[in-house]
């Protein structure tokens, strides 16, 4: 995180709100916000009042376009859309179907069992079908209509401080070479400074992270995460139910850690799935793209998938900790909001409607700020306390014991606390329930069952299932190889020796990108060394997440770089 007086000479600008992120967070906080200054400065000229100066708003993405980097399961409950913009249907919110129809499925490997109620959770009649990048999209163009400014492809590196004060970030630099000396189209990155900056970078992001352990801002439940694997198929005319939405777990595999899966019918024939795993798996083998794999080899998923084509694959990870991992959602000159503060309700499995109320509640309180002249905590503090009034925060408070009840055991979960908790309004049999990082749960290879100890064999037969490498082509990621790597590995020895001894060098399973590869070692005969294929990455984040030694650190790539999710 960089002070406020860099070493180097570099370009600044101001402005006085910077949006790290352009999704749906960041996105309808900026349109609430001018909204909210156009609400304000009408009743200021009613009531004979001065009225607010129009504020400059900037929004970075870090991807070439607004909305290539967002990947989401997009069944959107519209109660957020619709206290943003209560006309959103007739000005062209994309839905490409209204649910009509929400079932939960038990799968087992020889048969699928329809439920023949709905868990609450999982009714979901009346929500959107929507592609996240297109809703991205759409806000976007909502956003620059009412003069917000938009800079896709300038990635944030780092927070900028004045002492205890946020003022700002800066972009990251381009052109550099993978040795390490500046290329001849070397860009050094700029400052932007502003009021306010609010960040709603998605989960894990750079920027979000560093602020949170600068200052302290951890919630009281460490992180935890899930990893979700999407793919889009279309599907032969026949098959394709529009109004369709299914979730659904595997059993027997959801009686020994959690797991979930979504499928909803896309415009054109094209149905959308999506299988999460969690990261706090014991097993250091535990592969999230192995996992949807195998699902797919049930007797539904077979079928629905017979003669159709597959048309993108991407993945990502999931926060899940809910309120209780929630960080303190201000600083001095900062807002987090969206999935970077872990808004969403893991229990629905349910997170853009939460994330744009998130932004929208920010968007607030930053009118707030900007009448007062004040961008401490004394003002923005406010924007926890109108989160606690809302909506937003009473459905968290449903869901706060979800993912710790799994983590004392499945069982326990499914058949009790769950139900009490849903009786109880999210309550249950113990609150608050503990849980610790994922990371820890990871066991030695030492400590499992001697079966266990090797990866599981699988033969993927390139019509239904697909290895890493093939389905990395279907992200649409693209990295100029000649660029340091953004995957910071702080010791590559510990992978090479004590991580392949105790772990069996997990990361070539958790990365559902085929990222990390042990290659033979030139300089240590008979041993291996650790191969990033950094032009991979999908941006998923599993790899600073789950390593057992927290070595591994996601940074951003040059600006504009990483996964097309354009059609997901």
């Amino acid at each position: 995180m960089a002070q406020a007086n860099p070493e180097i000479e570099r370009e600044s600008m101001e402005v006085d709100v910077l949006y790290v992120g352009a999704g749906p967070a960041n996105l309808a906080s900026a349109y609430h916000l001018m909204k909210q200054v156009e609400a304000h400065n009408a009743s200021a000229e009613k009531n004979g009042l001065p009225p607010l100066e129009v504020p400059t708003v900037l929004i970075l993405e870090k991807a070439a376009s607004v909305g290539d980097h967002q990947l989401s399961g997009a069944v959107v409950n519209p109660r957020a859309i619709r206290e943003l913009m209560p006309d959103f249907v007739e000005q062209g919110f994309p839905t490409e179907h209204i649910c009509t129809d929400a079932y939960f499925y038990a799968f087992t490997r020889s048969m699928t069992i329809k439920s023949p109620i709905t868990p609450p959770m999982f009714q979901k009649k009346g929500y959107h079908v929507a592609s996240v990048s297109n809703i991205a999209k759409w806000l976007a163009e909502k956003c620059e209509a009412l003069g917000i400014e938009i800079y896709p492809g300038f990635a944030a590196q780092e927070v900028l401080c004045d002492g205890d004060r946020v003022i700002g970030i800066r972009t990251g630099d381009m052109g550099g070479g993978a040795d390490g000396v500046p290329k001849a189209t070397f860009q050094a990155g700029m400052d932007i400074l502003a009021k306010v900056t609010v960040l709603g970078e998605g989960v894990r992001g750079n920027c979000s992270k560093a602020l949170i352990e600068r200052f302290g801002m951890q919630g009281q439940n460490p992180d935890t995460y899930e990893t979700g694997i999407k793919e889009i198929w279309r599907v032969q005319p026949e098959k394709h139910q529009p109004g369709r939405v299914i979730h659904g777990s595997l059993f027997p595999d959801f009686f020994s850690e959690i797991n979930g899966m979504w499928l909803y019918d896309m415009k054109d024939n094209l149905v959308s799935f999506g299988y999460v795993t969690p990261l706090d798996s014991t097993n250091p083998h535990s592969d999230a793209h192995l996992a949807a794999q195998r699902f797919k080899t049930t007797p539904f998923m077979r079928n629905l998938l017979e003669g159709a084509e597959l048309v993108r694959y991407g993945a990502k990870t999931i926060p899940t900790g809910g309120i209780y991992s929630q960080p303190k959602l201000y600083t001095n000159g900062a807002l987090l909001v969206g999935d970077s503060a872990n808004f969403l309700n893991i229990m629905k499995l349910s997170g853009v409607h939460m994330a744009m109320k998130s932004g929208m509640l920010a968007a607030e309180t930053i009118v707030e700020a900007l009448a007062a002249d004040d961008f401490s905590t004394t003002t923005l503090g406010n924007y926890a306390e109108k989160y606690r009034s809302s909506w937003a925060w009473q459905e968290n408070r449903e869901s706060r014991n979800f993912t710790g009840s799994f983590e004392i055991h499945p069982l326990f979960a499914m058949l009790l606390n769950i139900p009490l908790m849903i009786l109880t309004k999210g309550r249950g049999l113990i609150d608050p329930i503990r849980t610790q990082p994922g990371h820890t749960h990871m066991r030695k290879l030492s400590e499992l069952p001697y079966a266990k100890r090797e990866k599981e064999s699988f033969d993927f037969d390139g019509v239904l299932t697909f290895s890493k490498e093939h389905l990395v082509g279907f992200s649409g990621t693209q990295h100029e190889a000649d660029q340091p790597s953004h995957l910071v590995v702080a010791d590559l020895d510990v992978c090479r020796t004590v991580c392949a001894e105790e772990y069996g060098n997990p990361c070539e399973s958790f990365c559902p990108a085929a990222v990390y590869e042990m290659v033979d070692d030139t300089e240590n005969p008979g041993q291996k060394t650790l191969f990033i294929h950094h032009e991979n990455c999908v941006h998923c984040k599993a790899c600073d997440i789950a390593d057992p030694y927290q070595i591994i650190t996601w940074t951003t790539p040059q600006g504009g770089e990483g996964p097309d999710y354009s059609q997901m």
